[in-house]
């Protein structure tokens, strides 16, 4: 049985990104592989990008004019026959709104880290790489309601590490000699105010994953990187729907609306986001 799954970049392509350009190809390249590596090779992986990216994650407004983006490939992928799809962006941007819209699983890395972190330990913390996305992670938390799953004290953590992510999935070195020793420092702290598993909260950061690094070094505390998560649930989620039929709930919360008005109301933004 073949699951198809499709990963969803809040960013344009490399060829057509203004701000890295080419180069950030090898991020996407570094993230597409962990989630390969991680569904199998009888897994069918499709990959979609915001050609319309604002390219800021950091602040709730600018983050809808990306979810625009964002839900036009998540529908792409539904009618391409896709059985689940995954959101590539540790502040789970539109995955909520995209579970009213879709008929199959919407799963986004920080929240699948999430619950398997519950299952894994009695509270967690996460560790991302900017404060501000880490206010946006934090409300994400208290809406999936898993506030409670979380230390008390600070539970989104930021690793001061702010930066290019190009070079991590360059070069190894960088990841063993910078970015863990910066993400143990704060994981240390987390570990000492009671998490006893480690969430990682920025697609970026499977470059941990792709480094094979799972465990803060000298303790017993895994930790939980997003994109390996989501992959993994994503195929447990493609496969359910797939042989069951079983996927998001339609009784209420993402109840959503009939497909011919989403489209009759749809259209006329659809032409303008296409010829824009």
């Amino acid at each position: 049985m073949t699951v198809a799954l499709h990963v969803q970049f809040v960013s344009p392509e490399g060829k057509d990104d203004r701000m890295f350009g080419p180069a950030k190809a090898a991020v996407h390249n570094g993230i597409v592989k962990v989630v390969r590596d991680s569904v199998g090779s009888d897994a069918r992986v499709s990959v979609g990008y915001n050609d319309q990216s604002v390219y800021y994650t950091t602040r709730a407004f600018m983050t809808a004019y990306n979810n625009i983006g964002i839900m036009e490939g998540l529908f792409k992928a539904q009618e391409n026959g896709a059985d689940v799809v995954l959101v590539a962006c540790g502040n789970d941007p539109a995955i909520l709104m995209a579970r009213e819209a879709l008929d199959i699983p919407v799963l986004g890395i920080t929240e699948s880290a999430m619950l398997l972190a519950c299952a894994l330990g009695k509270r967690f913390a996460v560790i991302g790489v900017e404060r501000d996305c880490a206010d946006l992670v934090e409300s994400n938390l208290e809406n999936y309601g898993l506030g409670d799953k979380a230390i008390r004290h600070n539970p989104v953590r930021t690793a001061d590490l702010a930066e290019s992510l190009i070079p991590w999935f360059e070069d190894t070195a960088v990841v063993r000699n910078h970015v863990i020793p910066r993400f143990e420092e704060v994981a240390r702290g987390a570990i000492d105010d009671g998490a006893e598993v480690i969430v990682t909260s920025c697609a970026g950061l499977a470059a941990l994953t792709l480094n094979g690094y799972h465990k803060v070094s000298g303790t017993e505390v895994p930790v939980v990187e997003g994109v390996l998560a989501g992959a993994h649930l994503a195929r447990v989620y493609g496969t359910l729907r797939k042989l069951h039929g079983i996927s998001t709930s339609k009784q209420r919360t993402f109840k959503g609306l009939p497909h011919e008005m989403v489209t009759h109301f749809l259209t006329p933004f659809r032409q303008r986001f296409t010829d824009g």
